[in-house]
């Protein structure tokens, strides 16, 4: 596969984004995973005057509960737990792509998912779903780090934002599978549920067997001086290139490379600590730590603009109640609207491929957020008219424009405005961020939705005001997206 005059892609490099986008997969495949066997895997307890009520007692199949007996409150536990683990997954990921490489922290990133699956996979009560869920959240905090860091030091430079892309496009891709699969096995009063985490299971699996036909990126084993071994896989990599010349020095980042050699050669104390300052290249710089980032000032604008994009996706509200406003236009239809946001989601995913060469990250980034900001004001404005269609075409306008820019492109970005020794930190930096933003909307929603409008008895499970919540989201994410634009001018 030609993609330049001088580069041909090999299936070596068709093989290993395969393997890596199984990361990025996993993670989309467990944002959805519970979303459709909720009715199946919980057994409802009847609530009780008495202090502490007994718990339903499940019928058991084949050796296992046909479901697991919690409360509404603790299966909302089990959800968002995951949410914690992300989190702490990716304040992780700078150790361990450091310390282990890249292919490394992905193998790291399987197998917590592969042991919080089968946990899962086996529970037979709330507690073995809440340790498998937090567990299957670490990896994912791992694989959404190292994932776009991956592909991005393994792609040429004609095609590394079509190749940076293909992270959310697994995603998407993960998230659908996990919803049909949840469709297809939320059978109620069998344990069939359990098929969604087996599938993860056996997946993980499959990912760390193949692990051992992977290396690691060159630009990660010129920077441990293992540089026959980078030269070697690069040409695996891509035919037709002379040896390293994917890992020489990117233009934008020589200037700073002399400051960064200063910084780590006077230390935190003003003392040599030992590291070495010999050579310009980008990969022979040891890696800078999450504060080393803000002590260099050529940094702090890019990494400030990917933690605003990061920010910005949270922040617009793209995981806040869609379905459940959608719901109302097809009521006892919530499988198959989920379904379908998800079937749109990958659908409009697949022209940033492409747009994204052609129209530029930014270009692509702030049309995507000017979209998403004019649907949002649409679904506030529906709402709040009581128009179900305007509010019903500005979720899927919201759905796709997000799909098109906003989700994928700020992951490009990480593997591209910043250097190789800062890619780390960056990385996990901003996938924290990200982690945070998303508890701290999934949290606040409802509460929020509620104190801004009140009760309305003509609506049907309808509140007067409902819109002002996206008002409010609307306001935030502009004003995170202005930020952005004048951080991100290249």
């Amino acid at each position: 596969m030609t993609v330049t005059g001088k580069t041909t892609l090999t299936p070596y490099f068709i093989s290993t984004i395969t393997w890596v986008l199984a990361s990025p997969f996993l993670y989309g495949f467990h944002i959805a995973a519970l979303n459709q066997v909720q009715s199946a895997l919980q057994c409802f307890k009847t609530v009780s005057e008495e202090p502490s009520p007994p718990y339903i007692t499940a019928p058991i199949t084949d050796g296992f509960p046909v479901c697991i007996p919690m409360s509404n409150a603790t299966f909302g536990f089990v959800t968002s737990v995951f949410t914690i683990g992300g989190l702490l997954g990716s304040l992780s990921s700078t150790h361990l792509m450091n310390k282990y490489g890249r292919k490394g922290a992905v193998k790291f990133n399987s197998g917590f998912i592969l042991a919080g699956s089968l946990l899962m996979t086996i529970a037979w009560n709330s507690g073995l779903l809440i340790a498998g869920r937090f567990i299957i959240g670490i990896g994912a905090g791992i694989a959404m780090c190292v994932g776009p860091i991956f592909l991005s030091e393994i792609a040429p430079q004609k095609i590394k934002g079509s190749v940076g892309v293909m992270n959310q496009l697994s995603v998407v891709f993960g998230l659908l599978l996990a919803q049909a699969i949840g469709l297809a096995f939320s059978t109620p009063d069998t344990h069939r549920w359990r098929v969604v985490f087996l599938t993860s299971s056996v997946l993980c699996l499959a990912q760390l067997l193949l692990s051992a036909g992977v290396a690691d990126t060159p630009n990660w084993l010129t920077a441990v001086g293992r540089e026959t071994e980078a030269d070697d896989i690069a040409s695996k990599l891509w035919r037709d290139h002379s040896p390293g010349s994917q890992r020489s020095p990117r233009p934008q980042h020589e200037a700073l490379h002399a400051e960064a050699q200063s910084l780590l050669a006077e230390g935190a104390d003003g003392e040599d600590d030992g590291r070495s300052t010999s050579s310009r290249n980008e990969t022979t710089i040891p890696p800078l730590s999450v504060v080393d980032l803000f002590k260099l000032e050529p940094l702090r604008k890019p990494v400030t603009a990917v933690l605003l994009a990061m920010f910005g996706q949270q922040i617009s509200g793209i995981n806040a109640g869609n379905n459940a406003i959608l719901s109302r236009v097809m009521p006892g239809a919530e499988g198959y609207i989920s379904l379908g946001i998800a079937i749109l989601n990958a659908i409009m995913t697949f022209p940033a491929v492409y747009l994204i060469e052609r129209l530029g990250r930014r270009s692509l980034l702030l049309g995507s957020m000017l979209a998403v900001e004019i649907s949002l004001i649409a679904l506030a404005l529906g709402l709040n008219g009581g128009v179900i269609a305007l509010s019903t075409v500005a979720i899927l306008a919201f759905v796709g424009s997000f799909a098109i820019g906003l989700g994928p492109v700020p992951f490009v970005l990480i593997g591209e405005l910043v250097p190789f020794y800062a890619a780390s930190a960056t990385s996990s930096l901003a996938l924290s961020v990200n982690w945070i933003t998303n508890f701290v909307v999934g949290v606040g929603f409802l509460p929020l939705r509620d104190w801004l409008s009140s009760e309305d008895p003509t609506k049907p499970n309808g509140r007067k005001g409902e819109g002002q919540i996206f008002f409010l989201f609307a306001g935030a994410f502009a004003v995170t997206a202005l930020l952005f634009a004048k951080e991100y001018r290249k």
